[in-house]
């Protein structure tokens, strides 16, 4: 799998959704907890841990 699908993956089993497609990322949103991550399209394994560490960050 690559790294973007993996982020996709990781956001929504977390509780985030898809909020809108942008032209170079998407915005992904937890309601609950009322946090976006923005998730860009050119992507590489960095990118991922940076995902890692907002979904850790958001679970205060």
């Amino acid at each position: 799998m690559n790294a973007r699908r993996q982020a996709i993956k990781e956001l929504t089993d977390n509780g985030y959704a898809l909020a809108r497609n942008g032209a170079k990322h998407d915005i992904y949103y937890n309601k609950s907890k009322g946090h976006t991550i923005p998730l860009r399209h050119s992507f590489n394994d960095e990118d991922l841990k940076t995902i890692r560490k907002e979904i850790k960050k958001d679970g205060r």
